[in-house]
């Protein structure tokens, strides 16, 4: 009997990519099964190192955009062919930005996560016309957090951002590495943006809601991670920083790796944890962000799934009956394949323990209470907005109103927030322009431990408390 032959590392890497191409290949929708490659690398957005009066200049245009390898479909994107480049900046900085509108249509850009007053937010009232620029200065002040910017205009915010108008955006405090985190952006410190589209015959991206999904949220049947179709990241063989953004309409995605391996969360929306808090599984809203260590020291490709989405019409009512069963029910969803490669340095080997210093919220310092219901007024998902199909959402029974104020708030006050679902069939995030929140509670409980930092965004499915 001859002796077993030892592979190369060149053949067994050549072995897992042509295993990863025939797992990859039979989740692609029918229009992408004839593309070149199957696979394709993660792609690493561009990173922007913001400097305090140094300008940095985002164009939102019309684009070409592969979604998988050899076609090209129009798109959108921001200084890109699709969504925008990772722009970093630093607490105590203040940077100017050149935003140009090179579409065809009214646009803002707005930085959901910074805490910045009104008249730089990029909301609906800081509308930019087609081929105009706004020049906003924005002084940055708050820790260290991953924060993202989109197109926020009113009536229209859903269908711009699905178009591929958004990025993300990195606040540090330059005290990472005393965390003992990965700091190396694009090898151990990877953006991750999650998406879902519904694709044509051409491979071109169809946004055309329908009354289902006004009641329900526009959700794609084809998953995205960073604007590709199931790609494959090349990672050191020890812990590795994942910036996880749920970009989505309306899904919410509820993460696991394949093998059920434990992984850490370190932050939220708005900053650190105070330590790491293992999980298996994490959902993350529309909007939200989550910071994950993962361990890949036994060096075994691993793959990062999505249970259905349990928290889309989920309650009783004529609404869930009606609800088509396609979009929840099923396995989990392929996302992405991590593939370590011993090539790559592996700088951060243990788990830290230190992350932040967070006090238990100060109840008594509340200067006032505040109940909000939400409620479904034909439409819905987290960008708000449904391009002409009737009214939106509505919050104690009003919706939107450009002219309109209900609530005045002190600057520099602390109140305490109820926020209910108002009995709609489905879980809905909230979310809170220039200010950040720590839950109390949700349904009555206390929240999990990796959502007792600070955040922005709450995923409501009956009552919360902020």
């Amino acid at each position: 009997m001859s002796k077993p032959t030892a592979l190369t590392r060149r053949q067994a890497l050549l072995l897992s990519a042509s295993a990863t191409a025939g797992f990859v290949a039979a989740g692609l929708p029918r229009w992408a099964q004839g593309a070149p490659s199957a696979v394709q690398a993660l792609p690493i957005p561009t990173l922007i190192e913001a400097r305090s009066g140094e300008p940095v200049t985002l164009a939102l245009q019309k684009t070409q955009h592969r979604f998988v390898p050899g076609r090209a479909v129009p798109s959108q994107g921001i200084s890109a062919s699709y969504l925008g480049p990772v722009v970093r900046v630093r607490n105590g900085d203040t940077v100017p930005f050149r935003v140009e509108n090179r579409l065809d249509e009214e646009t803002t850009l707005h930085w959901h996560g910074l805490l910045v007053p009104s008249h730089v937010d990029g909301g609906p009232h800081n509308t930019i016309t087609p081929g105009a620029v706004w020049s906003p200065e924005i002084a940055i002040k708050q820790p260290a957090a991953t924060t993202w910017f989109h197109p926020h205009p009113h009536g229209n915010t859903a269908r711009q951002v699905y178009s591929g108008l958004a990025g993300m955006m990195i606040v540090s405090d330059g005290a990472d590495r005393e965390r003992g985190i990965p700091t190396t952006y694009g090898i151990d410190d990877l953006p991750i943006v999650l998406q879902d589209k519904r694709f044509g015959r051409n491979g071109e991206a169809v946004y055309q809601p329908d009354m289902m999904d006004i009641m329900h949220g526009f959700q794609g049947d084809t998953l995205l991670v960073n604007g590709v179709i199931a790609p494959v990241a090349s990672v050191p063989a020890g812990f590795v920083r994942l910036r996880l953004l749920n970009a989505a309409n309306a899904r919410n995605f509820d993460l696991r790796f394949a093998d059920r391996r434990p992984f850490f969360v370190i932050a939220g929306d708005a900053g650190y944890l105070s330590e790491p808090v293992e999980v298996r599984s994490l959902v993350i809203a529309p909007a939200e962000r989550y910071e994950i260590l993962l361990n890949f020291a036994d060096g075994r490709p691993i793959d990062l799934v999505t249970a259905p989405d349990a928290q889309h019409g989920t309650g009783p009512g004529m609404m869930t009956q009606m609800r088509p069963t396609h979009r929840t029910a099923g396995a989990p969803q392929h996302l992405l394949r991590f593939r370590p490669d011993p090539e790559l340095k592996a700088t951060v080997t243990t788990l830290p323990r230190q992350l932040a210093t967070l006090g238990e919220p100060d109840i008594k310092s509340a200067a006032a209470w505040r109940t909000f219901e939400l409620n479904p007024m034909l439409g819905m998902g987290m960008m708000g907005m449904r391009g002409g199909h009737g009214r939106m959402m509505g919050i104690n029974g009003r919706s939107f109103a450009m002219d309109r104020i209900d609530v005045t708030a002190k600057l520099g006050t602390a109140e305490i927030w109820e926020i209910s679902s108002g009995g709609m069939p489905m879980a809905h995030p909230f979310h809170v322009h220039g200010a950040s929140f720590r839950i109390l509670s949700k349904n009555g409980r206390s929240p999990g431990q990796h959502e007792a930092g600070w955040k922005d965004v709450v995923l409501v499915d009956e009552h919360a408390e902020l």
